[in-house]
């Protein structure tokens, strides 16, 4: 079991823009799967509450498309994880992303980001500057799969626009877990 603390957000702080944009990035261009609902498989689920209202996201694949991927440099993984309110369709609004980073079995980094609008930008609720708690209860890698669970708990951030710094004022508490099979992405 791996524990992380985002308290503040400044445990990893590195002076740039806020690191949910890599993982907004990654969402934004992630391949477009096509909305028949016969042709996705659920990869995993991440259920649990969000500003006190019980929720579940459905982690989808289609094909070797997936929303629940992993890379693997030695020792060094990166999972990303997406999960969607609807089980049969791929629509940004109120998903849930996670971005987890692992260096010699260890979390070194973690990112959430719960989009409220149309899109993986702003306003968005946000791990930075937020105060969430992740403990990593599973972690394997079996050929071009990985199996990871855990939980997060803690305080999302609210981040208005760009220029905005994310403020926990008019943040929301989260408590879900998730599991999930990751699929390899190789360069």
């Amino acid at each position: 079991m791996r524990t992380v603390n985002t308290q503040g957000g400044a445990m990893f702080d590195t002076g740039r823009k806020p690191q949910w944009l890599g993982a907004a990035a990654l969402l934004a261009a992630m391949p477009v799967m096509a909305e028949t609902p016969e042709e996705f498989e659920l990869a995993g689920r991440i259920t649990g509450l969000l500003a006190g209202e019980e929720r579940e996201w459905h982690i989808l694949r289609q094909g070797t498309d997936s929303h629940a991927t992993f890379t693997d440099q030695g020792e060094h993984y990166t999972i990303d994880l997406t999960g969607f309110v609807e089980p049969d369709r791929i629509e940004h609004l109120d998903s849930l992303s996670l971005s987890i980073t692992l260096v010699d079995g260890e979390v070194t980094a973690l990112d959430v980001l719960h989009p409220i609008g149309t899109s993986p930008m702003p306003p968005v609720f946000t791990s930075d500057g937020g105060d969430v708690r992740l403990e990593l209860k599973a972690f394997s890698v079996e050929g071009t799969v990985a199996r990871v669970a855990g939980r997060l708990e803690g305080s999302l951030a609210l981040q208005k626009s760009l220029e905005d710094a994310p403020t926990l004022d008019e943040g929301i508490d989260i408590s879900v877990a998730f599991d999930a099979e990751a699929s390899r992405i190789e360069y």
